[in-house]
């Protein structure tokens, strides 16, 4: 089970984000984890949440807060590896204050559950045609950073989630390489990722490279931009599924600290005889 809660919020003074804001919002969150009793290590590897960057009602990611004007956030919780209740009462209170002495006055949220449907279904050989707006995202592959729209890292770290989600129900995990994965029915979903991957082209991208301040001198190389992508697949309910576990969690590295965040589309598909 997976809990999505997307917090609307106003300040009453400006907050400067000097770097990367979601660090902030990190911040935000494990303070409402420990409230509920649940803390969760600084240097844990793995954290049963992501987030968003905080973002500006046209979708921005910003630098400062400020009186006046209204921002959001997400959060999408792993509801397997933590007590997802006792973190939503957190967020019913109308203000949520920081032990630093910030404070987010809540304007609404939003609450939505979602399951993860496993089942394999035939279908006939179909092209997609599919787009994903990235906002600051940064892959990684055997300690290099990947600072463009690969279609491969893409599909790696869906799976590797859609995997973590279902662990335990319709996934069986691989006791020989835990970092991507299972079996969803019949189908191996290390296989058909790398079926995809050879049955993927991009299509059309334009991004800009980053350089995400992380505090403490720390940067971090990332891009942010739109890709458009053409696969081919006679399994596009499974395909659909790792487009939409990258909707929910986003995708790539440091996505408890909002990156990765990104939003996946079907535009087109066609039946291929």
């Amino acid at each position: 089970m997976t809990l999505i809660l997307k917090v609307y919020f106003t300040v009453d003074y400006i907050i400067k984000l000097d770097t990367w804001n979601g660090r902030f919002i990190n911040r935000v969150v494990s303070e409402i984890l420990e409230n509920a009793g649940i803390k969760i290590p600084h240097n844990a590897k793995v954290k049963p949440f992501t987030i968003t960057p905080v973002l500006d009602v046209e979708g921005k990611v910003v630098k400062k807060l400020v009186p006046g004007d209204q921002y959001w956030f997400r959060i999408s919780l792993f509801c397997g590896e933590v007590d997802c209740g006792s973190i939503t009462n957190e967020f019913t209170k109308p203000t949520l204050k920081l032990s630093t002495g910030e404070a987010l006055n809540i304007v609404k949220m939003s609450i939505i559950g979602k399951d993860f449907s496993g089942k394999n279904v035939s279908e006939d050989l179909v092209l997609v045609h599919w787009r994903v707006r990235f906002w600051p995202t940064s892959f990684i592959f055997r300690s290099h950073y990947i600072t463009w729209p690969s279609p491969a890292r893409f599909f790696a770290s869906a799976a590797q989630t859609l995997a973590r989600v279902l662990r335990g129900s319709e996934v069986s995990m691989s006791k020989g390489d835990d970092s991507l994965i299972g079996v969803i029915s019949d189908v191996d979903l290390k296989g058909f990722v790398k079926d995809l991957t050879f049955n993927t082209e991009v299509v059309d991208f334009k991004i800009r490279r980053l350089s995400i301040n992380l505090g403490r001198d720390r940067r971090m190389p990332a891009f942010e931009g739109i890709a458009q992508y053409a696969t081919y697949t006679e399994r596009f309910s499974l395909f659909k599924l790792l487009l939409d576990a990258a909707n929910v969690y986003g995708v790539g590295k440091n996505r408890a600290l909002g990156l990765g965040y990104v939003n996946a589309e079907v535009l087109e598909q066609r039946k291929l005889r």
